[in-house]
């Protein structure tokens, strides 16, 4: 199966940033009543800003502040 967003079968890395990335959403879900904080959610997850954005928006078609 061809990953849509790199166009190539998924490599181990692609599963690793999916698994990143369903952390931050999953963390976006447990403190929703909190103010989003983009910079501090990429910390968490050993990413910059701009990277868990794109990578964010890639993985579930919105960006994480739309969530």
């Amino acid at each position: 199966m061809d990953d849509p967003v790199i166009g190539s079968p998924p490599s181990s890395r692609h599963w690793r940033d999916l698994a990143r990335l369903r952390r931050v959403r999953d963390r976006i879900d447990r403190e929703y009543a909190q103010p989003l904080n983009v910079e501090a959610l990429a910390r968490g997850v050993h990413m910059s800003g701009g990277h868990l954005s794109r990578q964010f928006k890639a993985a579930f078609g919105e960006s994480p502040t739309a969530t």
